[in-house]
């Protein structure tokens, strides 16, 4: 790069051909050189200028807030506005394509500098390679991660190393029917319930309304099964990845507790009856007391519940408490040739600047303790359900989902069992034993 001609320079050449012009004769005066000199000065140092001024460009992909694409465009300009040295080359692309393209750029050396992820697919990527460790980045601009809840931060590292950064975030609490509380007279769910509590509490609240023998009304639905498992301390597989422990004493009464609800206690609707109406349209029509989802639920069940009024709670603990946290972040390619913007980008947009626009948008909830907290409540002001600040509390014991590079594999070998435990085709410790082979099988591959 040429260097800039300083001032003081240009200055004195100036000085230098005025006092010779007023000693020439006019006949040999060369003003027309030094004119020449200086202008080229003057146009080497605006060049010089404009150079340093260039915005660099990056790539951006992204599936959030696809069905509202104003959510996630409105942080990219948010983001050129206070940064005019990047610009972005955005583009919104559908959570069922993303990944998949993102593999066949990356094959083609053409990756987005920047990435959006969901857990899973972040540990997948970054386990392959393709994502540019930030603590690098977290360290040079002095990054303040306390702001962050700590299990959305966490479940983006792998081995200890940060791969990405959460933008979005969601969790499974206790979404319950205040009016069926009401006329049961029971106490509303609280937040050291556990399953004692729980299960009589659901009990009471399962009715025969009709006297026909045939329940109406159901106390409660239990969680995904993984989150089971977690509630009673059990995993799919060893700290070192390497055997399945589904099979411990642990996970067979994390998934007996589910058996013993649905045929036992009957406060929990079976495998078949769940055929006829599921736990979503269920607790809508208000045939169901207690039933765990997420924020996303919030939306739907406000445009169609009109018949009584729901509230959220903390998750009642099985041997422990528990819930699951899921997320959606912002990753680096390692290919990328623009890290510092890239960084620039993925601290704004997953930062309060560019998590409140989303929040303001109502796509899921900031991780950023201070947005989620002030906004997510205030957006919510005059709707159901008047205790949101559970999504917030409960991340004192959420914990991601299990991931692994042979996931499917390893889902694949383990539902077609757990289907046989929950209809009491075959034992729970039989389905978990057959369960461990597969799942081992999937391990050692």
């Amino acid at each position: 790069m040429k260097q800039r001609v300083p001032f003081f320079v240009v200055s004195v050449v100036i000085v230098l051909a005025m006092l010779l012009g007023a000693c020439a004769p006019a006949a040999a005066t060369e003003a027309p050189v030094v004119s020449e000199v200086t202008e080229a000065a003057a146009t080497e140092a605006a060049a010089t200028e404009a150079a340093a001024v260039e915005p660099v460009t990056i790539k951006v992909m992204s599936f959030f807030a696809y069905d509202n694409p104003e959510v996630e465009t409105a942080v990219v300009a948010a983001f050129e506005a206070a940064n005019p040295d990047v610009k972005v080359d955005f583009e919104s692309v559908p959570m069922s394509d993303i990944f998949l393209k993102y593999k066949t750029l990356i094959a083609g050396d053409v990756a987005p500098d920047v990435m959006a992820f969901n857990y899973d697919n972040s540990y997948v990527f970054a386990s392959m390679g393709a994502l540019a460790p930030l603590d690098e980045f977290i360290s040079k601009t002095n990054y303040d991660t306390s702001k962050i809840y700590s299990a959305t931060l966490n479940m983006f590292k792998v081995d200890g190393v940060q791969y990405s950064m959460p933008a979005t975030f969601s969790d499974v609490v206790l979404f319950y029917n205040k009016d069926m509380f009401d006329a049961a007279g029971l106490e509303y769910p609280q937040k050291d319930w556990t399953q004692v509590e729980l299960q009589a509490a659901a009990k009471t609240l399962t009715v025969d309304k009709d006297g026909d023998g045939k329940i109406d009304q159901f106390g409660y639905t239990f969680p995904w099964w993984p989150v089971v498992l977690e509630m009673y301390g059990a995993s799919i597989w060893s700290e070192d990845g390497k055997t399945c422990t589904m099979n411990s004493p642990e996970g067979v009464k994390a998934i007996q507790s589910i058996v013993d609800a649905r045929y036992v206690g009957m406060y929990s609707p079976t495998a078949d009856q769940l055929a006829e109406q599921g736990d979503w349209d269920m607790f809508i029509a208000g045939k169901l007391a207690m039933f765990p989802t997420g924020p996303w639920a919030i939306q739907p069940f406000n445009d169609k519940i009109s018949g009584f009024t729901y509230d959220v709670a903390h998750m009642p603990a099985g041997d422990k408490q528990a819930t699951h946290v899921y997320a959606n972040s912002y990753g680096m390619a390692a290919a990328s040739k623009n890290k510092d913007a890239a960084w620039k980008f993925i601290e704004f947009a997953t930062g309060p600047e560019g998590t409140k626009i989303r929040q303001d948008g109502k796509y899921e909830i900031s991780p950023v303790k201070e947005i989620a907290e002030k906004y997510y409540l205030a957006n919510l002001a005059g709707d159901d359900p008047a205790n949101a600040i559970a999504f917030m509390e409960v991340q004192e014991y959420a914990v991601p989902q299990p991931v692994h590079a042979a996931w499917n594999q390893i889902f694949d070998a383990i539902q077609p069992e757990l289907d046989l435990a929950l209809t009491k085709a075959i034992s729970v410790q039989e389905a978990l034993d057959n369960a461990c082979v597969g799942v081992n099988a999937a391990l050692n591959q």
